[in-house]
């Protein structure tokens, strides 16, 4: 029996790296339901029409007008909703085969049916997402330029913008599950969101690549002239004057701190969900239903009320304080309060626990499962110092 088993075994061995490789492979995005006009933007970027039933992998982009939305089913049975407006990118999706993965049935899946690795990088705009109930190994991530949204099984929301100021504003809503959001210009660590609650982050835009900016020609000579010697007179009129000694570099302009505000999601923002989960999507209308009833009980939105601005001096600027000096900004109350940045620049990414940092901890997290595959195999092909055969 073990002469016959050898032939076997030796023919898996040969082919363990391709049973390997093909165990973790790139994940499937299915593209739902169609609102407007949408646009698919593929690695090389080349762009395209977005249709339903269209399937795509990871290094797509999205992009979606001020009145179009667009539905994204992933292969691991989550669905993500693109809102107008927005410009997002499948930056990492990677998922370890399995025979319950089937081509246009994903949402019929109750749970994840393999373990995965899921990084969407949000640019503008906002994404509504719904996730069945993750394999322990997976990660699925949120991320946008200035921080990042760990999704543990859950429907969340997502936005982010830039203004014109430098300034750019995340917020981070969890409607049912958990939900983990992290700052990148903040070391205040993983910021837990209750059901229920958004997370709203105010931090510096992170800066755009400079322009190639041509170095000025130097001022030419007059000609027939020459640069005088050391210890003679100035030059005469009409001949090229000596370049002046360098200005100092201006300072550079203060860091804006970074502002991390919790509150409830309010009856307004829960039925805006709910509609969005009822009209553009091909999920259960139960899910709908039952944000429905969230909204219901959740309470209704608080009007803003505006500053009290400064009365303005005379020529038009904040009045000064009784000694003279500027009169004093006003103390950030308790649901402003900011956090002080860690440097005088915005941090760069770093890799974190959320698993969205950089690609170092996608790469990292998507070894590990590649090693729990493998030693799966391998045990597979080991053979049995006790089997029947002799």
């Amino acid at each position: 029996m073990r002469n016959l088993l050898k032939p076997v075994i030796l023919i898996l061995i040969a082919l363990f790296p391709a049973l390997v490789s093909a165990a973790l492979q790139n994940g499937k995005v299915e593209v739902g339901l169609v609102k407007g006009i949408a646009t698919l933007i593929d690695p090389k970027a080349a762009k395209k029409a977005l249709a339903s039933g269209l399937v795509f992998q990871e290094g797509y982009t999205v992009e979606t007008n001020l009145e179009s939305t667009t539905e994204l089913i992933l292969s691991n049975g989550s669905t993500l909703i693109v809102s107008p407006n927005t410009l997002l990118e499948i930056r990492t999706f990677k998922q370890v085969a399995s025979n319950l993965i089937i081509e246009g049935s994903y949402q019929k899946l109750d749970k994840e049916p393999s373990p995965s690795v899921t990084e969407i990088e949000v640019k503008r705009g906002k994404v509504l997402g719904e996730v069945r109930k993750l394999n322990p190994m997976s990660s699925y991530t949120i991320k946008t330029p200035v921080g990042v949204a760990r999704i543990r099984g859950t429907i969340y929301e997502v936005g982010y913008e830039e203004d014109k100021k430098g300034m750019a504003t995340m917020s981070v809503g969890c409607v049912r599950g958990s939900v983990e959001a992290t700052v990148f210009a903040s070391s205040s660590g993983p910021v837990s969101v209750a059901p229920g609650q958004q997370v709203t982050v105010v931090a510096p835009a992170p800066p755009k690549p400079a322009a190639e900016e041509k170095p000025a020609a130097a001022p030419a000579a007059a000609a027939g002239t020459a640069a005088p010697a050391a210890g003679t007179a100035a030059p005469a009129a009409g001949t090229a004057a000596a370049p002046a000694a360098a200005e100092p570099a201006p300072p550079a302009p203060p860091v804006a701190p970074v502002s991390i505000t919790t509150s409830v999601m309010d009856s307004k923002t829960l039925s805006s969900i709910a509609l969005t989960l009822a009209s553009s999507t091909s999920l259960p209308p139960s899910i709908a239903s039952e944000v429905k009833v969230l909204a219901a009980a959740a309470p209704p939105p608080v009007e803003a009320k505006p500053a009290a601005a400064a009365a303005p001096a005379a020529d038009g600027t904040a009045a000064p304080a009784a000694d003279g000096s500027a009169a004093p900004a006003a103390a950030p109350t308790a649901e402003t309060a900011t956090a002080a940045p860690t440097s005088t620049t915005p941090m760069a990414p770093t890799p974190t626990s959320t698993g969205g940092g950089g690609g170092s901890a996608i790469d990292s997290l998507v070894q590990k499962i590649t090693d729990t595959v493998q030693q799966t195999v391998e045990k597979a092909v080991q053979t049995n110092p006790s089997g029947t055969g002799g």
